[in-house]
């Protein structure tokens, strides 16, 4: 995952689900972020998030983050490996 910043500056994390075992968890959270569809609606001063998530790239505006997609972001920037 992908913080970009208004200023440009980037923040990247990774969760590597392989071999963890915490792997189903990680899992469940992907599951509920994916049923959850959230715009792409960036604004001039508002961070944009890049997720990679297996073969998807999804992109989402700060201001729009919202349930499992919130959790998702949080959990990855507070236990994902720096890149």
């Amino acid at each position: 995952m992908t913080q970009i910043e208004s200023d440009g500056t980037m923040w990247r994390r990774m969760v590597e689900t392989a071999g963890r075992s915490d792997a189903g968890l990680w899992q469940e959270l992907i599951g509920r972020a994916l049923a959850f569809p959230l715009p792409y609606r960036p604004a001039p001063g508002v961070p944009i998030y890049h997720v990679l998530l297996e073969d998807r790239e999804i992109m989402v505006a700060e201001h729009d983050l919202a349930g499992p997609w919130s959790d998702l972001v949080t959990a990855v920037l507070a236990k994902g490996d720096a890149l």
